[in-house]
């Protein structure tokens, strides 16, 4: 079971994958396909009926934290030293898929980097010449985006992209073991540093830097708005690299999301994390374990890996020798795996820290910070009531 439809951006790579491991093994595969935010629900009813796959390729996020507490899923610590996936497998990976108790989850796959896509060509009609460093940058940039039309910031208040981006916000002036606490805990309303992130974001709202009706949007909205040069910036994922079209590229200038002067930060805030797919092992699987290896052993080869670079923009979790040629494909994540990194700093990642029966109502809660007038204590009461 896996979200690597064939309409998904890892489609085409994810069948060509298939078609060589039969043609290589002589095992048939069949694919069962689920949509990115279906799939956790679609894996547990097969889990209840007894009727799971042999194999899930899932990322680490919402129900997915709670599998390997449940039984939903097995974990494959033993087998990362007994396949030699240690030799292979980047170590930052295999710590964000470790849980609190040592447990590797799942075999990590593929990798994402998030940054602030800006579109130096679209903040150019607002006569906007330099990449805002600062809050107070923006929101003088969003008055000049406005006065000709233009969105300024483009975001899916409504869904996951929205929820990550205040959490990006908020942590901007709160230290990161704070920030860590807050995600796993709540207590925001109750952290004076945290409150100074949330009345930074309403600042910046009520200023007009995000699009009109941020909270009834989501991602797809999102990049359709950035894309079609509506909105001038947006912060997206690098699974949304291969929407940018030859003539777009050359204008994407990607970083961090600005700064306020109270700042915890020293550069700019992106996201960057091992947890955008990985290989988990069920219960139908543990009975077919030398196949799983099979197919395991496979799709780590570095070729196998390198197409989901060269097609999907995926970040690598193998090493993938001559990485250089294969990133040639895709010059938006060529760019973020080596340039981008100087010139930002990387934030705590929610989804390694929210719970995940809570990962839902913090989403839902989250929406309505992007509603005009909602105050500062108004949102950091609704995200409190989530842990409460």
């Amino acid at each position: 079971m896996s979200d690597f439809a064939p309409s998904d951006v890892r489609g085409p790579a994810f069948a060509t994958a298939l078609a060589g491991f039969t043609a290589k093994t002589g095992i048939k595969v069949k694919t069962v396909f689920a949509g990115s935010t279906e799939i956790f629900q679609a894996y547990e009813t097969s889990v209840l009926a007894k009727q799971e796959p042999d194999v899930l390729i899932v990322n680490l996020y919402d129900k997915a934290l709670t599998w390997t507490d449940s039984g939903a899923t097995l974990p494959v610590t033993d087998y990362v030293k007994q396949w030699g996936l240690d030799k292979s497998i980047n170590p930052a990976a295999l710590a964000d898929w470790t849980d609190s108790q040592g447990r590797v989850q799942a075999l990590p796959y593929t990798g994402f980097t998030w940054p602030v896509w800006y579109n130096t060509a679209t903040l150019a009609k607002a006569g906007i010449t330099t990449i805002p460093k600062t809050t107070d940058d923006l929101i003088a940039a969003a008055a000049k985006l406005r006065a000709v039309g233009i969105a300024p910031v483009a975001i899916g208040g409504s869904d996951w992209s929205g929820e990550k981006f205040l959490e990006q916000i908020i942590q901007t002036t709160t230290k990161p073991d704070d920030t860590k606490s807050l995600m796993a805990k709540g207590g925001y309303c109750a952290d004076p540093d945290a409150m100074k992130g949330i009345d930074n974001f309403v600042k910046m709202r009520d200023a007009g830097v995000f699009i009109d009706d941020a909270q009834g949007l989501t991602a797809d909205n999102m990049y359709a708005s950035f894309l079609q040069g509506q909105a001038a910036i947006m912060p997206a994922g690098s699974w949304a690299f291969p929407q940018a079209t030859a003539d777009q590229i050359p204008n994407i200038t990607l970083g961090g999301f600005p700064l306020p002067a109270n700042s915890t930060f020293d550069k700019p805030v992106a996201y960057q994390g091992f947890t955008a797919s990985g290989f988990w092992l069920t219960a139908n699987g543990s009975k077919r374990l030398a196949d799983w290896k099979s197919f395991v052993d496979y799709m780590y080869q570095p070729d196998v890996a390198a197409t989901f670079v060269a097609s999907a923009g995926d970040v690598p979790v193998v090493q993938i020798p001559n990485l250089d040629t294969t990133l040639a494909s895709q010059p938006l994540l060529a760019s973020a795996l080596t340039k981008t990194p100087d010139t930002v700093d990387y934030g705590v990642f929610p989804d390694f820290f929210v719970p995940g029966a809570k990962t839902a109502a913090l989403t839902n809660a989250t929406a309505s910070a992007f509603a005009p007038e909602t105050s500062s204590s108004a949102i950091c009461a609704a995200l409190d009531s989530v842990y409460n």
